[in-house]
């Protein structure tokens, strides 16, 4: 059953195919299938309070709860307080068993509020692709 709320992550079974790319309100999301069933997305630009909603539609409409997710975000310049509701969504779910996720993040535009929030603690952070991708194949 899909949720009616909007802000909630839900995910819908699809059969495995390759995700979609998506460029919305100053945010640019760059995805592909890797092995193990794992969906990669490079998110670059802004993720704000226009973006975030868009971030958090992409990911219900290109991860099943079979899919793993690594989000890149290395190419973030901007991280909101709404792009940080979308990663603390992402963990409760992963804290449900629902998904089995990472992020890159080396850059402290993205890693500062994280820390500051407190989110980092509560987040699977890798410093590059290949060891986030890794871990989460590795997982499933």
């Amino acid at each position: 059953m899909r949720s009616t709320d909007p802000h909630t992550l839900t995910s819908q079974s699809t059969p495995a195919e390759q995700p979609r790319s998506l460029d919305s309100h100053g945010m640019r999301v760059d995805a592909e299938r890797r092995s193990g069933n794992v969906v990669l997305a490079h998110v670059s630009g802004e993720v704000d309070l226009l973006s975030a909603p868009q971030l958090r539609q992409w990911v219900e409409q290109n991860v099943t709860d079979s899919d793993g997710l690594v989000l890149d975000l290395d190419g973030i310049g901007f991280l909101g307080s709404a792009g940080l509701s979308v990663l603390a969504e992402l963990s409760e779910r992963a804290a449900n068993d629902a998904i089995t996720w990472a992020i890159v993040a080396t850059k402290r535009v993205v890693l500062r509020p994280l820390e500051a929030t407190g989110l980092v603690s509560q987040m699977p952070v890798y410093e590059n692709v290949d060891d986030a991708v890794k871990a989460v194949a590795g997982a499933e």
